[in-house]
């Protein structure tokens, strides 16, 4: 009962655990299109920008008519020159306080010193991505037994994405100005990629051992295992048992085998 109970349990584990790989690979994979759930700006913002067009338009309007009046002699040059440069700053100042308004709603609908989360998710999406592949395809070349020339590629991609998740979790973009951060960064990004070469060639030696291990199960199921109990059997029909094994047949002995198997490699 307890056996079975452990092979229910690590049969659920087993079924569970890749869907959830599954799960999270799509995810990263496709972490930057999910930008379009969010929106790049606010109605506060776009309101301030149509306030700002506005104004801009009355601005001109005003001066264009004044110049107008101006040519056509209804103003005078002093009276053209008080009204303009009275306008002029009387425009430059509500102007400013739009954008100083609009400026506001926009610091406060910023995500990470970016402009919006809809711009920092799709930008981490990508590096994202570009984390992943690396991974897999340095996992690949340890697979494959490649030596160290062609492991650079996937390490330089694990670099880049190293620095840019760095860069977009902990900095700005004013930051990225500035040399000494970006050399701080290079630092973390070198050692996080040192970090990601040997924790992946790690789990990929584990891996590798195990598909070895499964490989040989199924040698053993499919060429070995099947020679012997046709020698079995063939003892068992002449009566060359040994003595002690006359307990079950070579066929029960075959079926037991095989349910043991199963149960032991399902969803592997």
């Amino acid at each position: 009962m307890e056996r079975s109970t452990m092979v229910t349990s690590t049969n659920i584990k087993n079924k569970i655990i890749p869907i959830i790989k599954g799960v999270v690979a799509f995810l990263v994979v496709t972490l930057s299109l999910f930008h379009v759930f969010f929106s790049n700006t606010t109605p506060e913002i776009e309101k301030q920008k149509q306030v700002y067009k506005s104004l801009v338009k009355e601005r001109d309007t005003f001066f264009e008519k004044n110049l107008v009046s101006f040519q056509e002699g209804k103003l005078s040059k002093d009276e053209y020159i008080g009204l303009t440069s009275k306008a002029f700053i009387d425009y430059k100042s509500r102007l400013k306080e739009i954008v100083k308004t609009k400026n506001a709603y926009a610091i406060e609908f910023s995500f990470q010193g970016r402009s919006s989360f809809h711009f920092w998710i799709f930008v981490f999406g990508l590096v994202a991505a570009l984390f992943f592949f690396s991974c897999k395809s340095l996992k690949d070349d340890f697979l494959r037994g490649s030596t160290f020339k062609f492991h650079f590629v996937s390490l330089s991609g694990i670099l880049v994405s190293g620095f840019w998740f760095i860069h977009l979790i902990f900095l700005t973009q004013k930051d990225f100005n500035q040399n000494k951060y970006v050399w701080t960064l290079l630092a973390c990004a070198v050692l996080f990629s040192v970090f990601t070469y040997f924790l992946v060639k790690h789990y990929t030696y584990k891996d590798d051992i195990i598909y070895k291990q499964l490989s040989f199960i199924m040698r053993v199921r499919t060429l070995y295992f099947p020679r012997l109990a046709i020698k079995a059997k063939f003892a068992e029909n002449n009566n060359c048992t040994p003595e002690g094994y006359e307990d079950k047949s070579v066929s029960e002995d075959i079926d037991e085998f095989q349910e043991d198997l199963r149960a032991t490699t399902a969803n592997l």
